[in-house]
């Protein structure tokens, strides 16, 4: 395009109309070309030329981004915002590390729908936290809620298995016939409504219960409206390999696309050696079966969890406020004690120097003391600190979110370099003020994109940067996003 040519573009007159001009910039569009200079003209939001001539543009403002990386923004493939965005409508933890677009609702668990009933047995996305009462709703309200209130990031909505198993009053692996009909048309009404797809959270209950014929079922429902369906699989350890294998027969049955959330595997839980690479491996074969997989990982040794999902099934059937009750008895702490070998299995196996606590609503005191400190401090066995801390949060047991360090070194550069893998920070917007003040402490909610840049691309160069930001950018695009 010439110079001549390059002075209208769309109908409209650059050299007068244009709102802002980004000169000298080094450009790296998200497709992990190389870098290159040039100048953006954008009007409203949208980019209507980039050129390396742009003398004769006349912009309302310009910015110098003469040393600066000029690039699109980010998304976080994988993010639990849906459960704080309330408390939080400028996402202050989210923008200033560059993310404009999370996508929420992920590992079976979105705010909405949700009834009374179903918030009573803790249901509600990641975090019940303190603030944040959200009346009833469908899942269609709920983001009337949203576009109302409105937010400074664009958000795109998953529907969450759990959510819709809790508010269709399913808890074990039978399901009746009533009990399908209602999450169909729960899922249904979700797609109508704007929802981009449906998740499973499959090492949490209730939908840890779920059969395959279940799973296949509702994701044939979301697959009519071209949803993605994406998965915290039922198991990355031990049981890792059939855990995929279970993913990708979901994605087969039902010809949908499919993300799985955040393929690692936690250290020292049991996952047989290669178990990771064969896991990867098999994800690779199905794509050339023509299976439209990708997946996500998180570029920090340490992650985020809920503390409650160790616990057996049979302590929880009855709702979480029933859990919290039989949690005073001491020999259920007894039987637990053989039992919550699951989820963050080194718990189990007394590993408590790893496991540090992030927010829980009955003692606030010891959020970033880690079970060891908790243990010195209350004279207690860590066992006994753990299920006083649960009891103590009654129906929000579920909201109790721990940090642990949880992957090697070595795991996280092999993950973020695989070509099959995009970036998430995979936990939740907060901010240094107000009722998510207590939530600041996970080192990702603030620098999760900051420290993928600074630390794997920057000074251990496990990547190019401009392969980086096609991880942040184009590739979580392509999905859907």
């Amino acid at each position: 395009m010439n110079a001549t040519n390059e002075r209208t573009i769309f109908d409209i007159k650059l050299d007068n109309g244009i709102d802002i001009l980004i000169k000298n910039g080094c450009i790296i569009d998200g497709t992990g070309n190389p870098s290159y200079h040039a100048d953006i003209s954008i009007i409203k939001d949208k980019i209507v030329l980039v050129t390396k001539d742009s003398h004769y543009i006349n912009a309302a403002r310009v910015i110098d981004a003469t040393d600066k990386i000029v690039c699109p923004g980010f998304i976080d493939a994988h993010s639990h915002t849906d459960s704080t965005i309330f408390l939080n409508p400028t996402a202050e933890s989210t923008v200033r590390q560059g993310i404009t677009t999370e996508i929420v609702g992920h590992c079976g668990m979105s705010v909405a729908p949700i009834t009374e009933e179903a918030k009573s047995k803790g249901s509600g996305g990641f975090g019940s936290f303190k603030g944040v009462d959200i009346p009833p709703c469908s899942f269609g309200q709920f983001l009337e809620l949203m576009e109302k209130m409105g937010t400074s990031i664009n958000i795109a909505w998953l529907l969450g298995h759990n959510t819709v198993r809790s508010v269709a009053g399913v808890s074990g692996s039978t399901v009746s016939l009533e009990q399908y009909k209602k999450m169909e048309v729960v899922v249904q009404e979700a797609m109508e409504a704007g929802a981009i797809g449906f998740s499973t959270g499959l090492e949490f209950e209730p939908g840890r219960s779920a059969t395959m014929e279940e799973i296949i079922r509702l994701t044939k429902v979301m697959g009519k409206y071209g949803g993605i369906y994406t998965s915290h699989i039922r198991n990355r350890d031990f049981l890792i390999q059939d855990a995929i294998e279970e993913f990708i027969e979901v994605v087969r049955g039902c010809d949908v696309k499919g993300q799985v959330s955040h393929l690692n595997i936690r250290h020292n839980t049991g996952a047989p050696e290669g178990a990771w690479q064969k896991a990867v491996m098999t994800i690779e074969a199905a794509r050339a079966e023509g299976l439209d997989i990708l997946t996500d990982f998180t570029p920090l040794r340490y992650g985020i969890g809920q503390m409650s999902a160790i616990l057996p099934k049979w302590l929880r059937k009855n709702g979480t406020l029933e859990a919290s009750k039989m949690l005073l008895d001491h020999s259920v702490r007894s039987r637990l004690r053989a039992d919550c070998d699951r989820y963050w299995r080194f718990i189990h196996r007394g590993e408590w120097d790893r496991v540090r606590m992030q927010s829980n609503p009955a003692y606030p005191e010891l959020n970033g003391k880690t079970f060891i400190q908790i243990s010195q401090n209350w004279n207690r066995d860590p066992w006994d600190c753990y299920f006083d801390i649960l009891a103590a949060a009654g129906s929000e047991m579920d909201s109790i979110v721990l940090v642990a360090l949880l992957f090697t070194e070595e795991h996280c550069r092999e993950g973020i370099s695989h070509p099959l893998f995009m970036l998430n920070v995979d936990g939740y917007s907060t901010r240094i003020d107000g009722p998510l003040a207590e939530q600041t402490r996970y080192p990702l909610h603030y620098m999760g994109m900051v420290h993928f840049l600074t630390y794997h691309v920057r000074e251990k160069k496990t990547l190019r940067l401009e392969e980086a930001i096609r991880k942040m950018t184009s590739m979580p695009a392509n999905p859907g996003y």
